[in-house]
């Protein structure tokens, strides 16, 4: 954790400089360190917006740091009050004491947490990727046991409702044979997951090695993404920060991830809503999105034809102007 500047309260300290991240330099942002229950402490930033405003709650999918979010920042940060929290284990956030504590079910009390402590009452959850089931599960926390601020908007961006093992370079169709990517991964899910929990000091240099070379950056660009609208220094720093991480965390909240599901929340969802896909995720392929829109009363989708798993990097623009919609139809 980085050294503190100033002291607000036990639980609250603000922190000197802006971090690691470039993604989330833009606008100013007061950085905090913020204790959870348990002792792990997390690293939040807060925008400043207008008052009266709801608060932008930037919410990460697994393996990130807040990389998705430039050009949402650039649009709406001064114009909203924005709060961006790292997950346990991810960014300078710590790697808890208790390995197992990385759930999604955790993760979410830790953001109702980091709410009830800057006393943030209304907000808008734009969730990328595996921030999409932590949205939907703040919103399901919010009806069934708490959650310290009141949803009023919903943004699911590139992400699943459950299970993503299933649709990781899944069929694109019920019909549609399942690719080999996908039955070799469900093969070795349990394997893989279990032996970087177990030996990842050991498998430490190696993975860091690969990860922050050009062959892993070309590959996933090339491979997973729509490279054609990628900018390197906007996707670099993933692959930088995945690096630095430590990845028991990683393999700890996909096996999580594998066994949860929030297609029950999807009907109960009443607050405006924005589902964003693209039609070349190799993550969380079109119908997934589909699916979530037809599900959600009232709910607008934006289905972007060239749009890959990092959309809101690759098309920026139409994301944006989706953003703007659904903030008009909740003010």
């Amino acid at each position: 954790m980085p050294d503190a500047s100033a002291a607000i309260s036990d639980d609250v300290v603000a922190l000197n400089g802006d971090g690691l991240t470039p993604a989330l330099r833009h606008g100013e942002p007061t950085r905090f360190s913020v204790a959870m229950h348990d002792g792990t402490r997390l690293v939040a930033r807060r925008w400043d917006g207008p008052a009266g405003k709801p608060t932008l709650v930037l919410c990460d999918g697994l393996g990130c740091d807040g990389y998705t979010w430039p050009y949402v920042l650039r649009r709406f940060a001064g114009s909203y009050p924005i709060v961006h929290v790292q997950w346990r284990g991810h960014g300078e956030s710590d790697v808890p004491a208790d390995i197992d504590t990385v759930r999604l079910r955790i993760i979410v009390d830790d953001l109702s947490r980091v709410l009830s402590l800057f006393d943030i009452q209304d907000v808008v959850l734009l969730g990328h990727s595996m921030g999409v089931p932590i949205s939907l599960e703040a919103w399901r926390a919010q009806r069934e046991r708490g959650f310290s601020a009141r949803v009023i908007g919903l943004a699911l961006m590139c992400g699943v409702f459950e299970n993503p093992i299933k649709t990781w370079h899944g069929p694109y169709a019920d019909h549609a044979m399942t690719p080999l990517a996908n039955v070799v991964m469900n093969a070795l899910f349990d394997r893989a997951t279990m032996s970087v929990i177990g030996r990842w000091q050991q498998m430490k240099g190696s993975w860091q090695r690969l990860v922050n070379s050009d062959f892993a950056y070309n590959a996933t660009v090339k491979g997973e993404l729509n490279a054609a609208y990628i900018v390197e220094d906007d996707f670099r720093p993933y692959l930088e920060h995945l690096g630095r991480m430590d990845m028991r965390v990683f393999a700890r909240l996909v096996r999580d991830m594998r066994e949860h599901s929030a297609l029950d929340v999807l009907p109960t969802i009443d607050a405006p809503t924005l589902v964003v896909g693209g039609a070349r995720d190799k993550f969380a392929p079109p119908w997934i999105s589909e699916v979530m829109h037809h599900q959600i009363r009232g709910s607008e989708l934006l289905m972007l034809v060239e749009g890959s798993h990092a959309a809101p990097i690759e098309q920026p623009r139409l994301v944006e102007r989706a953003l703007v919609r659904l903030l008009a139809r909740i003010a």
